[in-house]
């Protein structure tokens, strides 16, 4: 039991089991995610119009909503794989979108508002330093055992010599 002590003590096996538990937390840290969101509002008028492509390039959505609503307009939505045409006369529609979306407003003004949500991770940039900490925590560990492990073995040789002079 004490050679587990001494081991666990040797200097570069506990530096290497240091560095490896710092890469533990900066991974956990950089684990950590956010639920994001964004809503855009405003009014159209008769026209082409395509949301949130600014952002839809650089994240991973997980939601998007689209709330339309006017007096007495025409409005042709179109996704990824289907086109749906609308005609607002003072109502309310709310649409769950699973893809892009572009927008026909044919006639009237038609006001909006969309609505994306996805997840963010804050502190994503850990993960790298992570990575090199746990590469070198782990070479340090395996090199100081092997030289622990040597120390041992010359340990041993040295009594044997005692015993036998």
């Amino acid at each position: 039991m004490s050679k587990l002590k001494d081991g666990l003590a040797y200097p570069p096996i506990k530096a290497g089991f240091i560095l490896l538990f710092i890469a533990f937390i900066m991974s956990l840290g950089a684990s950590y995610n956010v639920l994001r969101e964004k809503t855009w509002m405003g009014n159209w008028k008769p026209g082409n119009y395509t949301l949130g492509e600014e952002i839809e390039d650089s994240v991973n959505i997980i939601s998007r909503t689209l709330k339309i609503s006017s007096d007495n307009a025409s409005v042709k939505i179109v996704t990824e794989g289907s086109e749906d045409s609308y005609i607002l006369s003072g109502d309310t529609k709310i649409l769950h979108l699973t893809s892009r979306v572009s927008i026909l407003v044919e006639m009237g003004e038609v006001t909006y508002s969309y609505t994306v949500k996805w997840i963010d991770y804050p502190y994503d940039y850990l993960s790298f330093p992570a990575f090199f900490m746990m590469i070198v925590g782990s070479v340090l560990a395996i090199r100081g055992y092997f030289s622990f492990l040597e120390s041992l073995k010359e340990d041993k040789l040295q009594q044997k010599r005692r015993i036998v002079k």
